[in-house]
């Protein structure tokens, strides 16, 4: 036992404890069964918890902060990803497509022949082709309830964490978070659309090919949104002072 240790336990304050204690000997020897004994403690137990101190009483509140935070951290984290591998996330190449010269009256003999031999096994009769895909970045923005970016503006709004804001940055803060809810509003609707409306959703492409009109893409206007809204977040982000 340090000397420490010994200075803390001696400032640290008993009675809460001590209240407890004896409200637990007052049940052994007496009648907890009637009425009267059992008020009385209750009495001191309800106010041993009434007289714990703030640090002991609040002590719960700390790990949600704390969660916040990482929550946070994981979301830019998780939309930095999305951003950076993009084309993989919207990308899809497990189609195959039958050659188009194979389709042709000439070769109906040969395409007949392929058919017979279960061509739609034969990588040989078929090519890849890939189309556009809304799914991995639907997933990554939560919108499908899924992953660290689900219903995080109201996270971003709850007391713990506006309360770790200096009061000189709560209008930058409140507008980050704005920012951020309208980009993200702006990503999952473009996001949506592109499902049925872009050209590479619903057309399939050669692996590798690339597509002239691919800027004014719902998709890809979906991916600058999504940037807006990575940006806006870690400036709120940033904003939070570590408490």
């Amino acid at each position: 036992l340090t000397l420490t240790n010994v200075c803390t336990m001696a400032s640290f304050d008993w009675s809460p404890l001590l209240l407890l204690i004896a409200a637990s000997l007052l049940c052994e020897h007496a009648d907890c069964y009637s009425g009267f004994s059992r008020r009385v403690a209750l009495s001191h137990i309800g106010t041993a918890f009434i007289s714990l101190p703030n640090n002991v009483a609040h002590a719960k509140e700390a790990p949600s902060s704390v969660s916040d935070i990482s929550m946070l951290t994981d979301a830019t984290d998780a939309l930095s990803s999305l951003i950076e591998n993009w084309e993989r996330a919207t990308v899809d190449c497990t189609y195959a497509d039958v050659p188009r010269e194979l389709l042709e009256t000439k070769n109906k003999e040969k395409l007949l022949e392929k058919a017979s031999d279960f061509a739609l096994f034969d990588k040989s009769t078929s090519i890849v082709s890939c189309k556009r895909t809304n799914r991995v970045v639907r997933d990554y923005i939560g919108v499908t309830g899924k992953g660290p970016l689900v219903s995080l503006e109201k996270r971003l709004l709850k007391k713990s964490l506006v309360d770790q804001v200096e009061p000189d940055n709560l209008d930058e803060y409140f507008s980050a978070v704005e920012m951020f809810s309208q980009e993200m509003a702006k990503a999952n609707s473009l996001s949506y659309t592109a499902g049925t409306a872009d050209f590479d959703s619903v057309n399939n492409f050669a692996k590798g090919e690339a597509n002239v009109n691919e800027g004014d893409s719902n998709l890809e206007q979906a991916r600058r949104a999504i940037e807006e809204a990575n940006r806006a977040l870690k400036i709120a982000s940033s904003l939070i002072t570590a408490s």
